[in-house]
């Protein structure tokens, strides 16, 4: 029923975001959307007439754009589903999304009961308007917003059926999700969309990673975080394991605790670890620097990690470097075989155990999980893609100040063929890893491109000829000075860019990942704290590290 995001679902080109979830374009959401919001409950908030008058529904059902092959119809009972008798339009929506139909209560008691009933859009799966969408799903509109049926409005129905106040729930719609105005949750295709090839963080990405948990079958959940009981919990983002005295567990603590003003839960990244038996330094720990708009930041203990709550939530890492939004369902593993449990992980997307062997790693290979063990999938996308530096990485080290120097030293008259002496690395040019992109200097502001031959087993490289040119500046961004390389190489086919950057007065190798949909998905498979506690002494790992 899940479905998986590939590299070759996506576009280069549609509505802005990834994976043709609808058809390009965008336009009006549909009947009943202009001029503000009618009330929750009967329209005109007064009683029903006595003698009933036919009622009209009519609108749109969107993801981002309009959805085909959608039947809509008003949930009188409430089952989440549309049950004979209820008023439904007589055909499913087309290509433009488009629904309308009419009913006429029976007495003033149905259509009371009938005007405070949510609307449903059950969806077909493997209709073109969602290609990538194979199985059927269905989505809600609350009473009195009867103008569009969006993820976006299933999420607020959710809060609104698990006994939220509707007002309420608009307000938490809006804090779960970092959306900016009640506007967007019933019509959000006006909202501008400036690089249609990435995830912008923005209502139609809320909607698109919404939609997919509806298709994956994960429940909406819309918390108050006013009402929450806070409950500590931890899980175990990743393990780097060679063996017991060397190893390093990265986990994500937290002592539940919403803020009531934000929804959000503070988290803190974590780190231990032994290197050949000592304790492993925190410098190594945590020798990843991220750029903010105030600077470098160091991505440890102290860095700002935040979450809100819900299905879908948004986190915030490393002091806001970072931020994606995703959704999450949890799976009890309770008694079953940590072995088992580890190789289902490695041979899935998203596994955060590394080095673990199953079949030979536990002391006791038929081991357990005890009560309360979970694990948690997560999956969703990137909305930013910050600089970063490895600084526990002396490859990622030169020996220059400033880049004024690194670029001195790299003239193209200095460049030797087909050797590649005298040109600096900017990365692999394709997947493969078998060819490998460098530059010289030829000026003020200009740079000479070489491709070469790459092995990356041995990190060697020959055969480099010269291809194209283009210019190279030294761009301030966030208080850092970067070298921007402003195109003219050959494409590469590789997920992320690499540069160079200023940082505690020594240039280093600066990566970020491209702005592209396709490489801003993100999915984390994790055990819970119960489970991580359990597994380490089948490992070998003592508790006083």
């Amino acid at each position: 029923m899940h479905i998986r995001f590939t590299r070759a679902a996506v576009p280069s080109a549609c509505a802005g975001l990834l994976l043709v979830l609808s058809a390009c374009g965008g336009g009006g959401g549909g009947g009943g959307g202009g001029g503000g919001f009618p009330p929750f409950g009967p329209p005109g908030g007064g009683n029903p007439p006595s003698s009933p008058s036919p009622v009209t529904v009519s609108g749109k059902v969107m993801v981002l754009g309009p959805v085909s092959g959608a039947l809509v119809c008003v949930d009188r009972n409430r089952s989440g589903a549309c049950d004979e008798g209820e008023p439904a339009a007589a055909s499913k929506t087309g290509e433009d999304g488009a629904y309308s139909f009419a009913y006429t209560p029976a007495d003033a008691a149905a259509a009371a009961e009938l005007a405070a009933a949510p609307l449903l859009a059950q969806v077909d799966g493997g209709n073109p308007s969602l290609p990538s969408f194979s199985q059927p799903f269905t989505m809600s509109a609350p009473a009195g917003h009867r103008g569009q049926v969006n993820p976006l409005t299933t999420l607020l129905q959710a809060g609104v059926a698990a006994g939220l106040a509707p007002e309420r729930a608009e307000a938490l719609v809006l804090l779960q999700l970092g959306l900016p105005e009640l506007a967007q949750l019933y019509d959000y295709q006006a909202v501008a969309v400036t690089d249609p090839g990435r995830f912008e963080d923005n209502a139609f990405t809320a909607a698109l990673v919404t939609a997919d948990a509806l298709h994956s079958g994960v429940a909406l959940r819309l918390v108050d975080p006013a009402t929450v009981t806070p409950v500590a919990s931890d899980q175990l983002a990743r393990l780097d394991f060679a063996r017991a005295d060397h190893y390093i567990a990265r986990t994500y603590p937290t002592d539940g605790v919403p803020d009531p003003a934000t929804g959000k839960l503070k988290l803190t990244d974590r780190r231990e670890g032994l290197t050949n038996g000592a304790p492993t330094a925190h410098d190594t720990l945590y020798g990843v620097v991220q750029l903010g708009a105030n600077g470098w930041v160091r991505c440890d203990e102290n860095a700002g990690f935040t979450s809100t709550l819900g299905t879908p939530s948004r986190s915030d890492y490393c002091g806001g470097t970072t931020r994606s939004v995703g959704h999450a369902a949890v799976t009890d593993i309770s008694g079953r075989k940590m072995a088992e449990v580890v190789a289902e992980m490695q041979a899935a997307d998203g596994n955060s155990i590394f080095g673990v062997v199953p079949a030979t790693a536990f002391a006791n290979p038929d081991a357990t999980f005890p009560a309360g063990s979970q694990l948690r999938y997560r999956r969703g996308v990137d909305l930013v893609q910050p600089y970063s530096i490895n600084l526990a990485n002396p490859s990622e080290t030169t020996s220059f100040a400033t880049l004024e120097a690194l670029i001195a030293a790299f003239p193209a008259s200095g460049a030797t063929l087909p050797a590649g002496t005298g040109t600096i690395s900017l990365g692999v040019l394709n997947e493969q890893q078998t060819r490998l992109l460098r530059a010289a200097f030829t000026g003020a502001g200009t740079v000479q491109y070489y491709a070469c031959n790459f092995d990356s087993a041995t990190n060697a490289y020959d055969t480099c000829a010269a291809t194209e040119t283009g210019t190279v500046e030294i761009r301030t961004e966030g208080g850092a000075r970067l070298l921007a390389f402003n195109g003219g190489h050959p494409p590469t086919d590789v997920g992320s860019l690499r540069t160079f950057g200023e940082y505690s007065g020594k240039v280093y190798v600066v990566r970020t990942t491209k702005s592209d949909a396709r490489y801003n998905l993100n999915s984390a498979r994790r055990l819970n704290g119960v489970a991580w506690e359990a597994m380490k002494p089948q490992l070998g790992i003592g508790s006083g590290v």
